[in-house]
């Protein structure tokens, strides 16, 4: 019988974490864990596309609604649907091959946890909420000084919509070493019998 890879998928808005907290969960696990995530296909476009005009194929940051404490709203363009589905087809494959993945992922759009889930049926899988309050990853954002400033916040109200985590951590609250450790834990008694059973089925 095939070996068939399990998967760990960290949803979080930028700069809450989890590229850091990936490196904490590798070794705790052990075997060839591997970090894959929104920024792997991101950065493997052309430089050209990671700027201005080309960017908008990706992203858009359009006016933010009235009321709302972010500078913008983001619009994924088809460029940026077409990446999102491709990670989503290699995550499979790769757990396809009986290779373990840890996911970094920022679920903005409505169809794409769905999607996810479809393609990892029958996979083992973890869903995990990385929290962090927002004006932490404001001020994360700001010192990193490599990401778009304001795109923390307006990922903020929309990435952990679904809900229905098998865990949750805070990265304000806890170390990456305390988190990894967390979730870690959650896998003493084995990966959940169905992936994403937790998640809310989306308003009609």
């Amino acid at each position: 019988m095939a070996v068939r890879g399990r998967v760990i998928v960290l949803n979080g808005t930028s700069s809450a974490g989890k590229s850091t907290l990936i490196r904490a969960i590798q070794p705790r696990l052990g075997g060839a864990w591997l970090g894959v995530g929104i920024d792997t296909v991101v950065f493997a476009l052309p430089k050209a596309y990671l700027d201005q005009p080309l960017w908008g194929e990706v992203f858009r940051y359009v006016p933010a609604e009235p009321g709302s404490d972010a500078p913008f709203r983001i619009v994924t363009g088809e460029l940026g649907h077409r990446l999102v589905e491709g990670m989503h087809r290699t995550v499979a494959s790769l757990a396809d091959a009986g290779l373990s993945v840890i996911v970094d992922h920022v679920l903005l759009e409505p169809d794409w946890l769905p999607d996810l889930a479809t393609r990892l049926a029958g996979h083992e899988v973890l869903f995990v909420g990385v929290r962090c309050p927002l004006e932490v990853v404001v001020r994360r954002e700001a010192e990193r000084r490599d990401r778009t400033i304001g795109q923390a916040a307006a990922q903020f109200d929309v990435v952990h919509r679904a809900g229905g985590y098998d865990v949750e951590v805070d990265t304000s609250r806890q170390s990456p070493d305390e988190a990894a450790a967390t979730i870690v834990g959650a896998l003493e008694g084995g990966f959940p019998p169905v992936p994403f059973s937790r998640v809310r089925p989306p308003a009609p």
